[in-house]
């Protein structure tokens, strides 16, 4: 699942080593990816990406000398990540809270200290800003955001495409009027965000990410919500758009969703396969388990699937990254041994897999709609429904997180970040990697998508 808390994913209970500089970190970053990520390899293998590849890693180390502290890393960490074009790699905070909510001394003793108090507090009129928030859209950026039961805060724009969460209830840390997080638009619903952890009693005093989402007039990523709205929205929806045509959304694949989904299945494909069209909705879709989509393959299913070819490669590192697993997979661990250093393990039998199951006459057509929000498994979903003759696939590029798997993490020196690398190459997936999955029917951002799903399908051909 791509869409998970900021604040609450990387909270961990390790000690911290004393601050280190950034550069000395990179160095350990840089050569830890270069061994053991299977997407270098790709720029190894090519003169041309990895010419690109060093120069951008001699400005990025260049960048990073000029850091004071290490806070901020992260920023440049990030970019140095994105040259991999491996969406499941990345580096990651490891939060911890370093004030006791339970002692009013430490608090007051905290809120003294020059760090806390040179955080800003904009004065501000809390009956004006409500008002002027209240009349925003609910799909609009600004507007009033919960996080938890006891942060309040007004997200106002202050300089075209910057945005300031100020806060509008004190609490034990927060002072009216204290900016807890800066926002600046990077693209359509999409932020880079700093976040003045620091303020919160983390010991981070900043925080900085990019790629913030804002979903459904949310920012799930960060854990902030709009007044009033449901932090969890319905997962699905099914419905009979005519006599001939049924619609399915689903918005997740995560794992935990599988007795639900199953019931799902069971309860609505019988109704599907009464009907010639299915508009099949995978939009904002971040994946999860590829077990809860099989069984809509039958609705799509015209011939044997064919299986993508899987490799892992072959380091020390990887290797005991796989013996220190709570079940080792010691088969797997066996082979790799016996195979030389810094290569790719094929994980196949050697000739070409298929898939084969019953398939089902009715639905005769499938509109398959997904966006950049289609991720991971879902984008798996899509993969075979390109194999089907009878679907149509439309909307925009999928997310491009697919080509890469097997996720291992590893804390990079001084404490404060982990290095999370994958260790296994899809064949064919490999080539939609942070590109996504073209469709075969561009759709326009702000038109009706499943009205013009049906069109299609309806069509004469």
């Amino acid at each position: 699942m791509r869409y998970l808390s900021l604040l609450f994913l990387f909270i961990t209970v390790h000690a911290f080593a004393q601050d280190c500089n950034c550069s000395t970190q990179f160095k350990f970053v840089k050569k830890y990816y270069e061994e053991n990520n299977p997407a270098f390899q790709q720029i190894k293998a090519d003169r041309k990406l990895l010419n690109a590849y060093n120069d951008s890693v001699r400005f990025i180390s260049n960048q990073l000398s000029k850091m004071q502290g290490n806070d901020l890393c992260n920023i440049y960490f990030s970019r140095y990540v994105n040259l991999l074009k491996d969406h499941h790699s990345g580096i990651a905070l490891q939060l911890q809270r370093v004030v006791s909510f339970s002692s009013q001394a430490v608090i007051d003793s905290f809120k003294q200290s020059a760090a806390y108090r040179a955080f800003e507090i904009k004065a501000i009129d809390t009956t004006q800003v409500l008002e002027h928030l209240k009349s925003k859209s609910r799909d609009a950026i600004e507007g009033i955001y919960t996080l938890g039961n006891n942060i309040r805060v007004g997200i106002l724009e202050n300089g075209k495409d910057h945005y300031e969460a100020i806060v509008l209830k004190k609490t034990n840390l927060l002072e009216l009027g204290h900016i807890l997080l800066t926002l600046d638009r990077i693209g359509e619903n999409a932020y880079s965000c700093f976040y003045n952890m620091g303020l919160l009693g983390f010991n981070f005093n900043q925080v900085y990410t990019d790629q913030i989402h804002l979903v459904d007039g949310n920012l799930p990523q960060l854990g902030y919500f709009k007044a009033g709205s449901a932090a969890v929205t319905n997962q699905w929806e099914f419905k009979i758009l005519d006599s001939s045509t049924c619609y399915l959304a689903i918005r997740s694949f995560l794992g935990e969703l599988q007795p639900q989904l199953d019931s799902l299945y069971k309860a609505v494909i019988p109704e599907i396969q009464k009907r010639k069209y299915l508009v099949l909705d995978v939009r904002d879709n971040g994946g999860g388990a590829e077990r809860n989509y099989f069984d809509l393959l039958q609705l799509m299913y015209t011939k044997p699937l064919e299986l993508d070819q899987l490799s892992v490669w072959v380091s020390p590192d990887n290797i005991k990254a796989l013996e220190t697993q709570q079940t080792p997979d010691t088969r797997l661990i066996a082979a790799m041994k016996k195979v030389p250093l810094y290569t790719f393990l094929s994980l196949n039998k050697g000739k070409q897999e298929t898939w084969t199951m019953q398939a089902s006459d009715y639905p005769e057509k499938v509109a398959l709609i997904y966006n950049h929000g289609t991720a991971s498994a879902a984008e798996g979903l899509i993969v075979y429904a390109l194999q089907s003759s009878k679907v149509v696939t439309m909307g925009a590029h999928s997310g491009g997180y697919m080509g890469y798997g097997d996720v291992t993490t590893v804390d990079i020196p001084c404490g404060k970040f982990v290095l999370r690398t994958t260790t296994t190459k899809w064949k064919n997936k490999s080539k939609y990697e942070f590109i996504g999955i073209p469709p075969m029917v561009v759709l326009e951002e702000g038109t009706d998508w499943v009205k013009k799903a049906g069109e299609v399908l309806s069509r004469k051909h």
